[in-house]
């Protein structure tokens, strides 16, 4: 049996085809989130989420992804979740024979689909998991962890945003490159467009976690670009008050400084006593805070 502390998961676009373990279930459900993001955002299907890490309290959980795209062009994610390091390299190793054997007996996603109707769907993957866990279980406990910091990346901010309890306050595109991958060209208009729905999406997401996981909060998720390799996406949350608003950003290049930028705005940010209240309703009465993000749109 596998252990209870790891889950195993497939998802299709926006169908969970496989938990391993049902407590974990409501992890899976952020993906589904997450996917919406992604093929909102990213229609020409550059992006792989690589993994989304979440926090509670002491606790914490970090989903590791290996992110495929369909014959049909949806999106496929297998996933190892666990309270495991970003660089454990022994789990994407498992995650990698994770879907390889899966892929082995369901080699197109119309196949696995049908095939996870039927019951003995659950039977074939247990014994994959069951199997892929007794292999590493040693490993994962022997592992040494070594942190990689590439400082040959380029940083840049690409978005940033304040809401409160799922709704957007503050939102500021600083790349509107990003409306190339939507085909769209860069007016005032379409800016203020892809704002709203962007930040919107990624409140979403949030707010979903917290009510989905038991009080869970989502802190990062992390994104490969194949157009843009050298160079990691990352979506970065924060709490800026413990109940009220969280700051957030979307970001490539090295995320070690990224964060460390996150944490040096959230230390500025936090002086301003309206955000220590209740959120007032009147959105213009924050409209100032815009000020905080000035000078983000430099490559650091």
């Amino acid at each position: 049996m596998t252990n209870t502390q790891i889950s195993y998961g497939i998802v299709l676009k926006d169908e969970i085809l496989y938990c391993s373990n049902e407590e974990k279930y409501n992890f899976l459900e952020i993906i589904l989130f997450v996917e919406k993001l992604i093929r909102s955002f990213n229609p020409k299907q550059t992006w792989r989420l690589n993994s989304i890490y979440l926090k509670r309290a002491k606790d914490k959980e970090r989903l590791f992804i290996r992110h495929e795209i369909t014959e049909t062009n949806k999106n496929l994610f297998f996933l190892v979740s666990g309270a495991y390091e970003e660089n454990s390299q022994e789990i994407r190793k498992m995650l990698k024979e994770f879907f390889e054997k899966v892929n082995t007996n369901y080699n197109t996603g119309d196949l696995l689909e049908k095939s996870s109707k039927k019951p003995i769907f659950k039977e074939i993957i247990d014994n994959i998991t069951d199997f892929l866990w007794n292999k590493y279980e040693f490993l994962l406990q022997q592992e040494e962890i070594k942190q990689e910091v590439d400082h040959e990346t380029t940083n840049k901010i690409l978005y940033g945003g304040i809401s409160s309890q799922g709704l957007p306050i503050i939102s500021k595109l600083f790349d509107p490159t990003l409306l190339n991958n939507l085909d769209k060209k860069i007016t005032t208009e379409n800016i203020e467009l892809f704002n709203s729905s962007f930040s919107a999406q990624l409140a979403t997401i949030e707010m979903n976690t917290l009510i989905r996981t038991n009080k869970y909060k989502i802190k990062q998720i992390h994104i490969f670009d194949l157009e843009d390799k050298k160079n990691k996406k990352i979506i970065l949350y924060d709490n800026i008050d413990k109940n009220h608003f969280s700051l957030t950003i979307f970001a490539s290049g090295n995320f070690f400084e990224i964060k460390d930028l996150m944490k040096l705005l959230k230390i500025q940010i936090s002086k301003e006593y309206i955000l220590h209240k209740e959120f007032s309703g009147d959105i213009k009465t924050y409209k100032y805070l815009e000020n905080y993000f000035l000078g983000l749109d430099r490559e650091f």
